[in-house]
């Protein structure tokens, strides 16, 4: 009997502790969350979004907010509207800054996020939604960025592959455009398509887009479709990709079958593995966005916007965050910058904690 009213005792002390340290840990929460709270959705699970996070660190110590990073992981348009959904029923969520993965198809609960806090665009914009503005890359621009580097690596002309993850979204069809009507400037409209060729391949005086191939942001798929390509058109010249995963999976795919450097590859966004071969010499160059901005500048505008100061939304609601192209000559250094942002967003994340 005495064992069991010391076991009883032992058991409840264990329980009051536990909630003691509950409700301390609560205490400190809430002391945290009477920050300014805002959140920043991105569009897919992506090393490329770790600079972005880094951003937001470094300006919820700047600016004295709190920011909760959200990611879909599955990368689909529903789990991000689940996510959105889930946001605004939290009273103390004041802004949020998303990439949307299916604008045309997401305006109807972008409206309802926008008629219930400040809402802004980054990355991919949803244009006919009432979000404020968005802040980004202008992609368009980005994408005659990489119709450079394709002239550069390719001054004779040749074949092309592009790839991307889904052409649903804006960034994406921007890029892809910019990429066509850089080619195509100069050219004659009556180009004549050779026999062979896919009935999608557009002509573009010296060079032939052979098409554009999708992967719904799965990089076994980017992979897959790499390898496919390196199948059905032996003869290829270029492999382009515009979402940041795309060319790393081109890279593998050809060093699998000891293609690495036969093939031009040029990339958007600055994943390592594409740094990486453009230090090798297997990839000419890529077009990077700055996604520390990304996190940074939305946090900054957000507060601003909440606290009614509407002065830096640009006339045409684009505010645009400059790309820079990285090649050989200078992707040591551009990668060194990069590390040092990441640090200085892991250096703010310890000193929030």
């Amino acid at each position: 009997m005495i064992k069991k009213a010391a076991c009883f005792l032992y058991s409840f002390l264990l329980i009051v502790m536990l909630v003691g340290g509950c409700a301390d840990q609560s205490t400190k929460k809430t002391s945290k969350d009477n920050r300014l709270h805002l959140a920043f959705v991105v569009n897919l699970p992506d090393p490329f979004w770790s600079y972005a996070r880094a951003g937001c660190y470094k300006a919820e110590q700047d600016f004295n907010v709190k920011c909760d990073f959200k990611i879909p992981f599955d990368g689909s348009s529903s789990e991000q509207n689940r996510i959105l959904e889930t946001l605004i029923q939290q009273d103390t969520i004041k802004g949020i800054a998303v990439s949307p993965l299916d604008p045309k198809n997401q305006t109807e609960i972008l409206n309802d996020v926008a008629a219930k806090v400040k809402l802004v665009c980054h990355d991919s914009d949803a244009p006919d939604s009432n979000r404020l503005f968005y802040l980004g890359t202008n992609n368009y621009s980005g994408g005659r960025q990489v119709g450079k580097l394709i002239k550069e690596t390719l001054p004779d002309g040749g074949q092309i592959m592009i790839y991307v993850g889904k052409m649903d979204v804006l960034n994406a069809q921007q890029r892809r455009e910019g990429v066509i009507d850089e080619l195509k400037e100069g050219v004659s409209a009556s180009a004549i398509k050779p026999s062979g060729l896919p009935s999608t391949a557009i002509m573009a005086g010296k060079y032939i887009i052979l098409d554009t191939r999708t992967d719904q942001g799965d990089r076994a798929t980017a992979k897959k479709n790499a390898e496919n390509t390196l199948k059905k058109y032996p003869s290829i010249d270029a492999m382009v990709g515009l979402w940041a995963y795309n060319v790393p999976q081109c890279l593998e795919a050809l060093k699998d079958v000891g293609m690495e450097g036969k093939i031009r590859l040029i990339s958007f966004d600055e994943d390592e593995l594409t740094l990486q071969g453009i230090k090798d010499g297997y990839v000419h160059g890529t077009v990077v966005q700055q996604p520390y901005e990304f996190g940074y500048q939305s946090v900054k505008y957000l507060k601003a916007l909440i606290q009614g100061d509407t002065s830096m939304i640009p006339e045409n609601k684009q505010l645009d965050i400059p790309t820079k192209v990285i090649k050989k000559d200078n992707v040591e250094e551009f990668w060194a910058n990069l590390k040092a942002l990441q640090k200085l967003g892991e250096e703010a994340k310890k000193s929030a904690n």
